[in-house]
């Protein structure tokens, strides 16, 4: 069995797959775990792992502890992945690939893996990402702007702004409410730039594909639509796609 983990801002994120039989996968037990106490007794006692992979965001000792944890266990050895210049056909455009968080980073690698072309690759969390990578694989830059629920936040703190609710929907019509207005606006320049950067790829003529994971990635779909000259693909595990491709068993 393989042990993948991404330990991102709020939660360590984990699955286990069979070993490959004909270059195949299969998951066999996944879940989501608030903190590393609780990802320990997640997996059942008798599991037996033979390879394990993991990232991470943090700026903690939480894979040093992974690392002793799977050591002690199953005495092997924790494969971490790390940014570099390149990785599964993708170009990275940092000229210090290690400003780049490695969950960016894994999600561009997945997603050119299985679009095979080009494709823009949002990440819908704490943070909004969006990624340009062209059909040579090359990725064009990105941006990094404040989620949705940032955005409502910080008008909060800085404005004389309450909302009284957070319900957000994938409607990105002009606000009739305060509420509205905060939260569909947010909404609207998220969708905004993510179809500028579609338009941006698309202007060469190739259909390209869209991929949205994170907390918000179900909303950002909805409101963004389908288009036809893009296909689009809510992908909640990319990052750990990322890993077989950067951390091969």
């Amino acid at each position: 069995m393989i042990l993948e983990l991404d330990a991102g801002n709020s939660q360590i994120k984990w699955r286990v797959l069979t070993l490959p039989h004909d270059a195949v996968n299969e998951v066999v037990n996944q879940g989501k775990s608030a903190t590393f106490d609780e990802l320990q007794t997640a997996l059942p006692l008798d599991l037996v792992v033979t390879s394990a992979r993991a990232c991470s965001v943090r700026a903690d000792s939480t894979l040093q502890d992974i690392a002793t944890w799977v050591r002690q266990r199953w005495n092997i050895e924790l494969r971490i992945a790390e940014v570099s210049a390149s990785c599964g056909g993708v170009k990275n455009s940092y000229a210090d690939v290690s400003r780049m968080g490695i969950d960016r980073w894994l999600a561009m690698v997945a997603a050119f893996a299985q679009a095979q072309g080009g494709c823009v690759v949002v990440d819908a969390g704490t943070a909004l990402t969006v990624d340009l990578l062209r059909a040579d694989g090359n990725h064009w830059g990105g941006y990094i702007l404040p989620g949705l629920n940032m955005m409502a936040d910080a008008l909060e703190q800085n404005t004389g702004i309450r909302l009284r609710n957070r319900q957000f929907s994938g409607c990105i019509s002009p606000g009739t409410s305060t509420e509205e207005a905060v939260l569909q606006g947010g909404l609207a320049s998220a969708i905004a730039l993510i179809g500028a950067a579609i338009d941006s790829l698309c202007a060469s003529g190739q259909k390209i594909t869209v991929y949205v994971s994170g907390g918000d990635a179900e909303l950002i779909a909805e409101a963004l639509g389908s288009g036809s000259d893009f296909d689009l693909n809510i992908a909640p595990e990319l990052v750990l796609d990322g890993l077989a491709i950067a951390c091969p068993a």
